[in-house]
């Protein structure tokens, strides 16, 4: 073969081989850099979700991840240097499945940062490993009161109040307003069913109220007669719940078929319109649902407002329970990573520094052990099969 035919062929083949390795890149892995059409450098930056996008109590979950869609998509119309993108970890809300997907997102270096994880007990079996990957979390939902004091570290923080909080809430709201003479305390045996339950009955017991009536459901079970039966035998005036919606309104509409015509209060968990539908209309009717968050709504005056229309916008629905804290943590990070905080060692020295964050779940400030300083409380009832606001405990129990 003539030598200007072979280096013909082989100009082919090296062509060939630069085109094959362009398609084979991927422009959405984090951390890439990419050339804008002004000639300037564009770096894009990951979040991680992580928490139930599947399983029986996903909702919640899911709420947060379009929360933080909203705050990524309005930083990224914003322009600039940097573009943000989410990368989610399903765990379903599963204790068991978060270490699998923790493995996935901590080694992955693009990850600046985490919002989440969801669940009090899908957060207690990672942090340790946050902790020495440096990896900072920002929970929306994750409210159990034992979290982060027995388990010390530097990179736990949450948006929502405690467990205890939302439990002195519901004991102010309760002995104050509806002054039950027996309730029945039942939970789902979760680190934040438990958790909040606990709470619960120790404050009720000390303002004298009877609650020698407790037990606990199998949430994984379809069957609530033992725990249904018990609370019918007891004659109680109030069921307290603690747990999270699918359960909730499986175990309200066992206990109305059984004619338990008791007032039923539950907690954030059981927040959310899958609490009507397990329950069924008619029997989540008159249910009292209490949260240390207030849902945004497009009706709500000033920013709350304004997220519930953009949100709407966005996501094609209304914004959920957690959805704002979803995108007040986000934000957080996204106002950090603009400001030059893109390593994770930086950008967890930002957070721990953040003093007072204007959000639109409320002012943000962080006590030293990650903890949001105490907010409302608030009640919701289920009236004609929707989730209507009622007040925040405080105004509520003084009326």
């Amino acid at each position: 073969m003539p030598r200007n035919g072979l280096r013909r062929i082989v100009l082919v083949l090296m062509a060939a081989t630069l085109v094959l390795a362009a398609c084979g890149s991927d422009s959405n892995d984090t951390g890439t850099t990419d050339t804008t059409a002004g000639g300037g450098k564009k770096t894009t930056v990951n979040l991680a979700f992580v928490g139930p996008l599947t399983g029986p109590n996903a909702n919640l979950g899911i709420n947060i991840r379009d929360g933080m869609q909203v705050a990524v998509e309005e930083a990224n119309m914003k322009g600039g240097d940097i573009t943000f993108a989410i990368k989610e970890f399903d765990t379903q809300g599963d204790p068991a499945q978060a270490p699998g997907q923790k493995d996935k997102y901590i080694p992955d270096e693009s990850i600046l940062a985490v919002v989440g994880p969801t669940f009090s007990g899908e957060t207690r079996a990672v942090l340790p490993d946050l902790n020495e990957a440096k990896l900072v979390m920002i929970s929306a939902s994750a409210t159990n009161v034992a979290l982060p004091t027995d388990i010390p570290s530097d990179v736990f923080h949450r948006v929502i109040p405690d467990d205890g909080v939302q439990a002195a809430g519901i004991a102010d709201y309760v002995t104050k307003k509806l002054k039950p003479k027996k309730i029945a305390l039942v939970h789902d045996n979760t680190d934040y069913g438990k958790g909040l339950w606990e709470g619960v009955v120790k404050l009720l017991g000390d303002a004298g109220i009877d609650t020698s009536t407790q037990d606990a459901i199998d949430p994984k079970s379809q069957d609530y007669s033992v725990a249904v039966n018990k609370v019918k035998a007891a004659k109680v005036d109030m069921v307290f719940y603690g747990g999270y919606y699918n359960e909730a309104g499986r175990f309200k509409k066992q206990l109305a078929d059984a004619g338990v015509k008791s007032t039923f209060i539950s907690g954030d968990g059981s927040l959310d319109p899958g609490f009507v539908v397990s329950s069924g209309a008619p029997g989540g009717e008159g249910a009292l649902l209490t949260c240390p968050c207030r849902l945004a709504t497009p009706d709500i005056a000033g920013a709350p407002g304004d997220f519930a229309k953009k949100y709407a916008e966005i996501v094609k629905k209304e914004p959920g329970t957690y959805s704002s804290e979803g995108y007040d943590a986000a934000n957080i990070l996204i106002k950090g990573i603009n400001e030059g905080n893109t390593t994770r060692e930086k950008l967890l020295a930002y957070v721990e520094g953040l003093g007072s964050y204007e959000g639109i779940s409320k002012t943000i400030e962080f006590e030293k052990n990650g903890n949001v300083k105490a907010g409302d409380v608030f009640v919701y009832e289920v009236k004609g099969g929707k989730i209507t606001e009622l007040g925040k405990t405080s105004e509520l129990a003084a009326g």
